[in-house]
């Protein structure tokens, strides 16, 4: 969940864009834009390093939609479509847009130009008639910019430069900015790997980032995007999550969780409970 504070700086609401005709008047929405400026902290001077957790509250946009004829296991059908077969694969991912699971989605491993194979298997939650949108999933450049616009503090190695941790379900795949090392060149890599370019790691929507800022002063982080305006479902699972909100607006524990906590688990302390 997101702790560092979370600036509106501009957004351009859906645009209407009216088509006029000899016979009629046709009006078309798009979905709204902007970006938001997000703080990273800076250690102030006090310690050598400080830690931001923060989201990434913008999307890609669509890059198609549909509707579903057919869900079978991790297979979804839109008999209507004409997809570029392997577009997607594993850049991608499906986002139900309509019915009782608005909000759920699911990796794309392979598409054909009706059919969309997905990583996890959601078909129990859909009935195979709901609107979709496929969209990609937001990458380390699309955040940080992929020669670091954001000013993140870089460095030869990641123990000098800021790092970017992303939670990978067991522990953390660790990110910075490569600047000045004697090999490996500049660019985006992993603390395990100082050669291969990371620009296109890819950032789930919904999972919260952990930065470890090394420097004095805070950076604020320019994120641009279009914006969610459907619910967005994020699942919780055994262990440690580490999440984020999908929309550019402040949320509540009674907006996550829902006013009675939903299907956590309660208890009688901390201890007890989730």
């Amino acid at each position: 969940m997101m702790n560092t504070s979370q600036k509106l700086i501009a957004l351009l609401s859906g645009a209407a864009l009216l088509s006029v005709s000899s016979l009629a008047a046709q009006t078309a929405t798009t979905a709204p834009v902007g970006y938001v400026s997000v703080t990273v902290n800076g250690t102030g001077g006090v310690g050598s390093s400080a830690i931001s957790v923060i989201g990434v509250p913008m999307v890609n946009a669509a890059d198609t939609s549909g509707v579903l004829t057919a869900v079978a296991g991790t297979t979804l059908t839109s008999s209507g479509a004409s997809l570029t077969p392997g577009a997607f694969a594993s850049t991608h991912y499906v986002q139900i847009t309509s019915g009782t699971n608005t909000g759920i989605s699911a990796t794309v491993t392979g598409n054909t130009a009706t059919t969309l194979t997905t990583a996890q298997d959601i078909s129990s939650l859909l009935v195979g008639t709901e609107t979709f949108e496929v969209r990609a999933y937001n990458t380390l450049a699309d955040v940080f910019g992929a020669a670091n616009e954001s000013g993140i503090g870089s460095g030869a190695n990641a123990a000098a430069a800021d790092e970017i941790l992303v939670y990978n379900g067991a522990g953390f795949d660790i990110y910075y900015y490569q600047e000045g090392a004697a090999f490996g060149g500049i660019g985006w890599r992993t603390s395990t790997n100082g050669f291969t370019d990371q620009s296109s790691a890819l950032l789930p929507s919904g999972l919260g980032l952990v930065v470890k800022r090394k420097q004095s002063a805070d950076v604020d982080v320019v994120i641009s995007g279009s914006v969610l305006t459907t619910n967005s479902i994020v699942p919780v699972e055994a262990g440690v999550n580490w999440m984020s909100g999908a929309n550019p607006i402040d949320y509540t524990l009674a907006d996550y969780f829902g006013a009675d906590g939903g299907d956590l688990q309660s208890g009688a302390n901390a201890e007890a409970a989730d």
